[in-house]
């Protein structure tokens, strides 16, 4: 009987949510909108395929505040900034088959085509997801919106994260004990420092540009991981007791603000 608890248990743990599926069906009908709309205006879309990707135990379980988990993976990524550098083929994503359209076309039907899909997109979120947006930029900005929104009462808010949090901002000697703040001060620090790497390079990107990235080989990255390592692995151990309470309500924010906007995500 024990063993078929434990089995049940495990059971429900990988049990995609709600959410899942809300997102990645209304992923699919942002597609297949786009692909009607550019139809309408004489012009052919490829839709990406949405696939119903899964994570592996050991990531699930560090998205959820697991501390060997988490440690594990800090050990070998740090917070997941320079690590794309050093595996890039673990960060490799799937171009969108829509991508041969356009490269297929000539230089002077460039603007036109992007102008038509960016219309096209703003009609499929209104249709599907019934919201107005005036961009896609400005759709990706109301997502971050709306978590944000969320994050400031479900986890800012939330009386033991904040106490949870006091105590390891004394431990980290940092002035902000703000829960959001708390939690992605590491991975910030080690953006800006890429991009700062990057810029110093003299990199070519908008001056508005919040990431950028280096040219950079495994090799060149790698002492700049070793350094992103220990401070992820310090920054662990004075909040593991923070993590865990913080990670999984975190994660299911951020699962209800995708399944709202139709962004597929990865269980």
């Amino acid at each position: 009987m024990l063993l078929l608890n434990a089995l049940l248990v495990a059971a429900v743990a990988v049990t995609p949510s709600p959410e899942y599926d809300t997102a990645h069906a209304n992923a699919v009908k942002l597609e297949q909108a786009q692909v009607s709309c550019m139809k309408a205006a004489g012009l052919e879309y490829l839709p990406a395929d949405i696939d119903k990707d899964t994570r592996s135990d050991a990531d699930r379980k560090a998205l959820n505040g697991d501390y060997a988990a988490m440690r594990a993976k800090r050990a070998k990524e740090g917070f997941g900034v320079w690590s794309w550098h050093v595996y890039p083929k673990s960060h490799e994503g799937k171009d969108h088959p829509n991508d041969k359209i356009i490269l297929a076309l000539p230089e002077s039907k460039h603007k036109a085509y992007q102008a038509a899909q960016d219309k096209c997109f703003v009609e499929s979120v209104k249709t599907v997801l019934g919201k107005d947006v005036s961009s896609t930029d400005d759709y990706y900005t109301q997502l971050d919106g709306a978590y944000d929104k969320l994050a400031e009462t479900e986890l800012n808010g939330a009386p033991n994260l904040i106490k949870l949090g006091g105590s390891f901002a004394t431990c980290l000697k940092v002035t902000s004990a703000k829960p959001t703040d708390l939690a992605e001060r590491g991975r910030k620090a080690f953006l800006d420092e890429r991009t700062e790497v990057a810029r110093e390079q003299g990199v070519r990107a908008p001056a508005q540009a919040k990431i950028v990235f280096p040219r950079m080989t495994p090799a060149q990255a790698r002492p700049y991981l070793k350094k992103e390592v220990k401070a992820a692995l310090e920054d662990l151990e004075c909040g593991k007791d923070f993590y865990a309470a913080y990670a999984p309500q975190a994660w299911k924010l951020q699962q209800k603000v995708y399944a709202e906007y139709g962004l597929a995500f990865t269980w």
